[in-house]
């Protein structure tokens, strides 16, 4: 029996939702079957082996809808293997501005322990000008950003792969943990 993934997300500018979109597509390459999901109309959970779930960071938040999807399906999620993952403005593996802003969004180490998740990784976001007001733009330049798709495709096929081969490699439900790094994996890794 092919296992199967719930990729679960919530985006508001459609960033969160390619990436995604990118993990659900690349670990169906390797014969997984993968449902994507927005975070306010899951499927039932009964038949599904292991859920990747996502928001992007706002205000050092995610979105209010992953929070209560995560809140109303604690007990079923927590009997999952269950990665997680926050899209951010920069990331965290920029030089200069990736430490200044790697600070974990409000509560995320909370939703780690009550969903017992085996990862958290953080990934780029997309930065569209016209989000951002002028000196946020300048100050953002300033210390190193970057305007446009900061996404890195390869970190979160990299990321993706990993999801795969582990469950592959453990059965259904037994999604071991395996970390390549590169990015940050914590407060939930499990080295």
């Amino acid at each position: 029996m092919r296992p199967s993934v719930l990729v679960i997300y919530a985006s508001r500018h459609r960033s969160t939702e390619g990436v995604a979109n990118r993990i659900a597509s690349r670990i169906g390459e390797h014969g997984i079957t993968v449902t994507v999901s927005e975070a306010s109309s899951v499927p039932e959970l009964d038949r599904i082996d292991a859920v990747v779930l996502g928001s992007p960071v706002y205000d050092q938040r995610w979105l209010p809808e992953a929070e209560e999807l995560a809140r109303t399906h604690v007990d079923d999620l927590a009997g999952l293997p269950v990665r997680l993952f926050s899209v951010g403005t920069f990331g965290d593996d920029k030089p200069l501005i990736g430490p200044l802003m790697k600070r974990e969004p409000k509560g995320i180490e909370n939703l780690c322990a009550a969903l017992q998740a085996r990862e958290y990784r953080v990934f780029a976001g997309v930065i569209d000008r016209h989000q951002w007001p002028y000196l946020s733009r300048l100050f953002f330049h300033t210390l190193g950003g970057r305007l446009g798709d900061n996404r890195d495709w390869g970190q979160i096929d990299a990321w993706a792969d990993e999801i795969a081969g582990a469950l592959t490699a453990s059965g259904p439900r037994g999604l071991a943990v395996q970390s390549s790094g590169g990015v940050s994996s914590s407060p939930c890794s499990r080295a």
